[in-house]
């Protein structure tokens, strides 16, 4: 699996082609405002472009004022729970389908398709 890097300390994560690519914009935001020099961000694109880990990245921009390159994504990368409100309509979808179906079976499954829409439209609502 390869080598570990035994010098790391606390929880930097590794890092990956979004959080590179984002940092490399955020230079070319500052190399446009003028706060690096053509050398200094061709410098620091190439660190960007090799780094692993997020030190590696937040050092590229400790001398910069504004977004950090891993402050804004962080959230965006993790999928927030389902919320109680979108389980009980997910169980009460299924509820309803199985009642159209067994109960009331050939207008249950006349009303089967619109159902499944109007429940698929409003899910995606949410």
């Amino acid at each position: 699996m390869g080598r570990v890097d035994s010098g790391r300390r606390g929880k930097d994560l590794r890092i990956g082609d979004p959080e590179r690519e984002r940092a490399i914009r955020l230079l070319g935001e500052h190399f446009s405002a003028g706060r690096l020099e053509l050398a200094e961000y061709d410098e620091r694109s190439k660190l960007a472009a090799a780094a692993r880990f997020g030190s590696e990245l937040d050092g590229l921009f400790d001398d910069l004022p504004g977004p950090r390159p891993l402050g804004e994504l962080a959230p965006a990368t993790t999928r927030p729970a389902p919320s109680v409100g979108n389980v009980a309509l997910a169980v009460g979808a299924v509820a309803l389908l199985l009642a159209l179906v067994v109960v009331a079976r050939p207008i249950g499954l006349m009303l089967l398709f619109p159902t499944v829409a109007i429940i698929w439209f409003v899910w995606r609502r949410r």
